[in-house]
């Protein structure tokens, strides 16, 4: 199987030209179900533990336990990824490991000491999805299409959360919170399946070669652009990755229902599909860091806002801000690393360190929040994350300079 990194030949053509449409669908699909696989689960499972007497920093450190296997494995995802040949059978490997463990969550005794282990191996093969789907789209469109494939990729991701959120909705009104776990189960299926669609034979590059494998991680870190990206993607991830159950807690503890849980995806992921497919052609127009930016300034003032409302419908709204920083996070970061390793290789490896930086915040963002939430309320916790969100913004706008090259790509 064949793959690409920044070696990899340029195409000539806009993407929809030159990836096949069977592999187009195929991509599509992958990050479709991939997002509707994870899209609800953390927000229904603080639900589920609240519901079977769950303390709520307790809860929380059951997230932490998905967020330490996503960071345990982030970076030798990345590593791997640029290395391994059959990367089509691991994506659909690592989605059929997540879709039986969170499955299990409902027949799992309601002790720490099995729902634990269960989220830690859902969150460590959860890990392979970025690096993977990084390396299928830049092995299908090359450097100078990224920035559409990505918006596209980016579209449908964000359209499988909605689905998710839509499914879960259904689901939960019908045959209770449970079968929403099991859904999970039978969507991890359809999304191993969609990977196989794509055709190894259109993918550029074969993997393992020296000019895939890149530089080490030392190396990367010398960058000084890498080591400001990694800062603040691990301070904005540190602010965001414990919000979204939070709010699910939070409105769970208002006595909110189930919609309004499923809600707090369903109303982000709306926003994130126009903003993501917008983003990749804005970061292509505008420059990386512009575009960039404006996801970093959302999270804090989406976080703060929270802790002034007890209104479960206002939190919910808020949450469109969530679909304007993840919409453009989720493309520009890979565009990002094409950037910074387009001479020298590594992007998969560069894509596995900076979803490390992600994964330090799923583990310390609940360990913080739990007892945060249980000592001092939820107000207090947005607060503190508001804050945090705020040194990663002035890192970024401060000390990250722009990616783009001065001669722009083709597109």
């Amino acid at each position: 199987m064949s793959t690409a990194l920044a070696t990899v030949e340029e195409p000539a053509v806009a993407p929809t030209e030159s990836a096949p449409t069977r592999d187009r669908i195929g991509l599509n699909a992958a990050n479709f179900f991939l997002a509707e696989l994870t899209g609800v689960v953390m927000p229904f499972l603080a639900k589920l533990l609240a519901e079977r007497g769950w303390r709520d920093d307790s809860i929380q450190f059951a997230a932490a336990a998905c967020g330490l296997g996503v960071f345990l494995m982030q970076t030798p995802a990345g590593v791997l990824t640029d290395r391994v040949r059959y990367r089509r059978l691991l994506l659909a490997v690592s989605s059929l490991v997540v879709g039986v463990c969170f499955g299990l969550l409902p027949l799992a005794p309601a002790t720490g000491w099995v729902v634990g282990p269960l989220v830690f191996v859902g969150g460590a093969a959860q890990a392979f999805f970025v690096p993977l789907l990084g390396a299928l789209a830049l092995g299908l469109a090359g450097h100078s299409a990224l920035h559409r494939v990505m918006g596209e990729n980016q579209g449908y991701n964000h359209a499988g959360n909605i689905a998710a959120a839509l499914t879960a909705v259904v689901v939960a009104g019908w045959l209770g919170l449970l079968a929403v776990f099991y859904t999970v189960a039978v969507v991890s299926a359809l999304a191993a399946a969609s990977v196989f669609i794509i055709r190894p034979t259109d993918l550029k590059e074969e993997p393992g070669s020296k000019a895939q494998a890149g530089p080490g991680l030392r190396t990367l870190f010398r960058d000084q652009r890498v080591v400001v990206l990694f800062a603040a993607v691990a301070l904005f991830h540190l602010a965001n990755a414990p919000v979204m159950p939070l709010v699910g807690q939070y409105i769970t503890r208002l006595g909110g229902t189930d919609t309004q849980v499923a809600a707090v995806v369903l109303v982000a992921q709306a926003v994130m599909v126009p903003v993501a497919i917008l983003a990749g052609r804005m970061c292509h127009r505008w420059g990386r860091k512009p575009v960039f930016a404006v996801a970093f300034v959302a999270l804090p003032v989406r976080v703060l806002l929270y802790s002034f409302t007890s209104d479960p419908w206002v939190l919910v709204a808020l949450q469109m801000l969530d679909g304007i920083g993840a919409g453009i996070y989720g493309v520009v970061v890979t565009v990002v690393c094409a950037d910074l390793t387009r001479e020298r290789g590594g992007f998969n490896a560069l894509q596995g360190l900076l979803a490390t930086a992600l994964a330090v915040g799923g583990v310390l963002g609940p360990l913080i929040a739990g007892p945060l939430v249980q000592h001092l309320g939820f107000a207090a916790a947005f607060q503190a994350f508001a804050l945090v969100a705020t040194v990663g913004a002035v890192t970024f706008l401060s000390l990250m300079p722009e990616t783009q090259s001065a001669t722009r790509e083709n597109g």
